[in-house]
């Protein structure tokens, strides 16, 4: 096959326009690179500054509110400072204040003559009231020495079924041993221990633990109940000294 001139102008006339073409179109995608390229530029700077902003603004009520607490404060003391009480004079007196040192003056000499007057006519009227108070004063001694060496370190357990105790103290005792006494009950229907005896279970035979033990389990007390009698054991620890 021959290409005629025609054929050859169709040709170079079909690369010209293509050439023509691409050339517009690639003029066209620079031109939108440049667009796009330049729009991104412009707008970053933008979002940078108003998120700057946007930061300067949330601090600027933080700081605002701290120096205004801070200067509240100067203020409520410069307001205390300028409000401060006035001393009165040295020589003024508050009536008030006088009465009422009048009245506790009274009311304590009033109590001292009371009690005075009382210790005379009761106990310091014959030799008799003298003895007695020496006496009292004695016993006193006597009980807080006697209360001092006590020993108080001791535990108590019971066995009773279906009943609780009301009073049952934890035994105060002047012994020297230690050990575990159990004391056999019997209660009453009123919740009253009327029988007590030493059960076999002890590890002990001291006589001052279980005069202690039965002295305690006698003075017991429970809860009422529908029996006539009831029979159940307390287990007495003593620690010693």
């Amino acid at each position: 096959m021959k290409f005629k001139n025609s054929h050859k102008a169709f040709a170079i006339t079909f690369l010209i326009a293509g050439t023509l073409v691409l050339g517009i179109l690639s003029l066209d995608m620079f031109k939108y690179n440049v667009q796009v390229s330049e729009t991104l530029i412009d707008i970053t700077p933008v979002e940078v500054v108003e998120t700057i902003e946007e930061q300067n603004q949330n601090e600027l009520p933080n700081s605002k509110s701290t120096n205004k607490a801070y200067n509240e404060t100067k203020k409520y003391k410069h307001f205390a400072q300028a409000y401060k009480p006035i001393a009165p004079p040295e020589d003024f007196i508050d009536p008030r204040l006088e009465n009422r040192e009048h009245n506790d003056f009274k009311i304590n000499k009033a109590t001292k003559t009371k009690a005075k007057n009382t210790v005379n006519k009761q106990e310091l009227t014959s030799f008799n009231g003298v003895n007695s108070i020496l006496k009292k004063r004695a016993n006193a001694s006597a009980n807080s020495s006697t209360e001092a060496s006590a020993n108080k370190n001791s535990s108590i357990l019971y066995s009773l079924k279906g009943r609780t105790d009301t009073f049952l103290p934890v035994p105060v005792y002047l012994c020297e041993s230690s050990g575990k006494i159990v004391v056999n009950i019997t209660v009453s229907n009123t919740g009253k221990v009327i029988k007590t005896a030493i059960n076999n279970a002890s590890n002990s035979t001291n006589s001052c633990l279980q005069d202690y033990a039965l002295d305690y389990a006698k003075n017991a007390h429970f809860n009422p109940s529908s029996k006539t009698s009831q029979i159940g054991t307390i287990t007495f620890y003593f620690k010693g000294k």
